[in-house]
């Protein structure tokens, strides 16, 4: 707590997005679109670590993983392209001390002024924990367009262990897409891109019979009949 009244901001900063609530049997879930630049400027990862006590018993802290360079530097890489797109929610938490819905114009409220205080009590910065989206957040730090509004899940007033659980239950249950049949699906893409134009030469040089390709080339992860992997 010392080191952040210590990076408090000066003056009150409240921002207010528009979104939807949602009623769950974990309490109630707001939907929001908030530009990237104001993403970026209320979010912290509160990275997992290990502390010691006096008695020397380790204590964990945080519930996110460390951020990985090279799949950041990729993001940073993608959200550059013409066709860059985060369809899914980044999911954040906050204190319900520093946030409000008004039900009537549907916008959330998000200030580091605390409910029926005045001042400050915490950087704007480290208003919203994300509990998933980290990389994504990570990545558009190196957006240099003007225009990239990003869905974000908000929940208000979970304690730590709800947090905890989110982040588990979304990391746990998510399902890898094969790479492959990521790659194949390009080819349904009406606009250029690398990836399509990628694609289409590999299906050539696998469909071609004068390819020394031909039929030797796994697109879909699983194997083909018809096709040989003989050297």
């Amino acid at each position: 707590m010392t080191e952040q009244m210590d990076l408090v901001d000066p003056d009150p900063v409240t921002l207010e997005f528009e979104c939807l609530k949602a009623r769950q049997p974990i309490g109630d879930v707001f939907l929001a679109s908030i530009p990237f630049d104001q993403l970026v400027k209320i979010t912290y990862f509160d990275v997992r670590r290990v502390l010691q006590d006096d008695r020397d018993v380790e204590r964990y802290l945080g519930i996110q993983r460390p951020l990985i360079r090279s799949r950041v530097d990729g993001l940073q890489k993608y959200v550059n392209f013409f066709d860059a797109s985060f369809p899914t929610a980044i999911i954040i938490a906050v204190d319900e001390r520093f946030a409000g819905y008004n039900e009537e114009t549907k916008t959330i409220s998000l200030t580091n002024v605390p409910r029926n205080e005045e001042k400050p009590e915490i950087p704007i910065r480290n208003i919203a924990r994300v509990l998933d989206g980290q990389h994504r957040i990570a990545g558009l730090r190196g957006f240099e367009g003007k225009e990239f509004d990003v869905p974000v899940t908000i929940f208000v007033g979970a304690d730590i262990a709800d947090q905890a659980h989110i982040f588990a239950t979304v990391n746990l249950e998510q399902q890898k897409v094969n790479k492959s049949l990521t790659y194949d699906l390009y080819s349904l893409a009406k606009s250029r891109s690398p990836q399509k134009t990628c694609h289409n030469v590999t299906v050539v040089l696998d469909q071609d019979t004068n390819s020394p390709h031909y039929h030797r080339i796994t697109r879909l992860g699983v194997s083909t009949d018809g096709h040989t992997f003989d050297p």
